[in-house]
């Protein structure tokens, strides 16, 4: 059987992860669309994976300190090739809805206990290279999927699925063969932040929290929300793919840059800064209709959005003592971003107009800012006090 190294597993296991999931989530909106469903039921397929997502990633992370993270991780692509299976053969639009909670499972079930398997790998500098390898992976694989799921849906419909399947499958062999168990962390069931985490530090992770809601908020407008406001401004559909598309890319390129250097770790400047470099970005968003614009929007919203992630998901992953039970809630807080985001992006441009849910967003991220900033200047305080004291 194969068997990799850990450090190839860390860059195969999530591109192989997202690659099958973005197939999927191409090509099933489709099927639907042959089928002659209505756009809520179209628009429902992501809710329910993003609903089942947020929900599950907190209990599944604590699972993984209780059980191990083997256990779940190769469990996860049993819920994907599921789902597959069925979307090859059935043409009942209630049933497609359905199934789709199984890929809110599968990810809730993967990526907690997959990133708190690689911080118990060994810490130090080599951790915050192998999180800049995991977002290059699952970036590169967003960017491929789509490409080859409408590749593969002109040929026949259905066989997109058949290759999500096989991916799925050939994950969980990959994973089975390959992925080392640690011992459960259920010790250090009672300890929150690790021992050895500054006061500084644990705020920084709090204040990356309320970032990284901030972004998927924003994340969620731009992919559901943008293409309606292009096509009324006549921007074809092609142009309106590369300019999404542009946020992937600005992110994989940021993504290698960051995983180089450790000089923006815990650093003000650098999470703001990202912060207000998305502000720039929505508001040409808002303002103008020029698709030069927009283009330079995406690349600097996707740039920011980078330092934002993984500022995200390595304090976690760094300072908190239970890994599973981090990593589940750093997931569900992306979740509940990735969700509320075009919900209420919605109804803001059904209500007030095409550019207001940008308008929103705008108004998330002020928020954002103020409570990251009252986190980071409380630390000063406190830091101040402490050192008087002594």
């Amino acid at each position: 059987m194969l068997k990799v190294s850990d450090r190839v597993l860390i860059r195969l296991a999530p591109f192989g992860v997202d690659l099958a999931l973005s197939i999927y989530n191409l090509a099933a909106p489709l099927v639907l669309i042959e089928l002659k469903a209505s756009p809520i039921e179209v628009g429902l397929v992501g809710t329910i994976a993003s609903s089942v997502h947020m929900g599950m990633s907190h209990f599944t992370g604590r699972l993984s300190d209780r059980l191990g993270r083997r256990r779940l991780i190769t469990a996860a692509p049993h819920f994907l090739f599921i789902s597959c299976l069925v979307m090859m053969f059935t043409k009942d639009i209630v049933l497609i809805v359905a199934v789709s909670a199984l890929n809110g499972l599968y990810t809730a079930v993967f990526w907690p206990p997959f990133s708190a398997w690689i911080a118990d790998r060994p810490r130090g500098p080599k951790l915050a290279r192998n999180i800049g390898s995991v977002h290059l992976s699952w970036t590169a694989a967003i960017l491929a999927g789509p490409i080859i799921s409408g590749f593969l849906y002109s040929l026949y419909p259905r066989l997109p699925f058949l290759f999500g399947a096989m991916i799925a499958l050939a994950l969980f062999f990959l994973l089975w063969t390959s992925a080392q168990e640690d011992q459960p962390q259920t010790a250090l069931r009672n300890q929150s932040l690790d021992s050895k985490a500054s006061i500084s530090q644990s705020v920084f992770l709090y204040a990356a929290w309320v970032a990284c809601f901030a972004f998927s908020f924003t994340l969620g407008n731009m992919r559901y929300q943008f293409p309606k406001l292009a096509r009324e401004l006549n921007v074809p559909p092609q142009m309106i793919g590369i300019l999404l598309g542009l946020i992937g890319f600005s992110m994989f390129w940021a993504f290698f840059m960051l995983r180089k250097g450790e000089h923006w770790h815990f650093r003000k400047r650098y999470l703001i800064g990202a912060q207000l470099l998305s502000a720039a970005g929505i508001s040409l968003i808002l303002l103008s209709s020029n698709r030069i614009l927009f283009a330079l929007a995406f690349i600097v919203i996707g740039f920011s959005g980078s330092v934002t992630l993984y500022s995200g998901l390595y304090y976690t992953v760094y300072l908190i003592k239970m890994k599973g039970k981090g990593a589940g809630v750093y997931e569900s807080i992306v979740g509940a971003g990735a969700l509320s985001g075009p919900i209420l992006g919605g109804i803001a441009a059904q209500f007030a107009g095409l550019r207001a849910p940008y308008l929103l967003c705008l108004v998330v991220l002020f928020v954002a800012v103020i409570v990251e900033i009252g986190l980071l200047k409380r630390n000063n305080t406190s830091a101040t006090g402490s050192r008087n004291k002594t």
